[in-house]
């Protein structure tokens, strides 16, 4: 009779451990998302700065949960009116992935999308109108246009 009611304590103590209240307002990755891929390393076109009357220059971080698969053959590519107008490799420091990133336009305002290539997973993750394009940004900082999220 013990070993029942231990049984039925270790098994409600599980159950309780495992329950998923807690995860309904935070943002988890999920293990599907982070699988291995087919795309292949993009051959993003070198942008022509000459070309564009602006630059902004921002240094992106890869996000926490990205970090364990990045490596130097990552990229970073900026896009606008689906026009590559920067491209960043990455740059450790301090174990944190930066890339500092260029990017050219003519007209202040317009969305960036983000796209971000992931060697290790030959994955291409996208962050569609990650920002507007503004070139008094601040180049560094601690918020999700610092820090986009690609994997919730």
């Amino acid at each position: 009779m013990k070993k029942l009611i231990f049984a039925l304590a270790a098994l409600a103590l599980v159950a309780w451990g495992c329950s998923s209240d807690d995860d309904d307002d935070n943002n988890t990755t999920q293990p599907s998302l982070l699988t291995a891929g087919s795309d292949e390393r993009p051959s993003w076109p070198f942008v022509d700065f000459d070309k564009y009357e602006q630059n902004m220059y921002v240094e992106v971080q890869l996000q926490d949960t990205l970090l364990s698969y990045a490596s130097d053959a990552d990229l970073l590519c900026a896009t606008m009116g689906g026009e590559v107008r920067g491209v960043a490799q990455p740059l450790s420091i301090n174990g944190t992935m930066i890339f500092p990133l260029f990017i050219g336009s003519n007209e202040a305002g317009d969305y960036i999308s983000l796209s971000y290539y992931c060697e290790r997973l030959h994955r291409i993750f996208t962050k569609p109108e990650w920002t507007r394009f503004d070139p008094s940004m601040v180049p560094t900082g601690n918020d999700e246009i610092h820090q986009p999220i690609f994997v919730k």
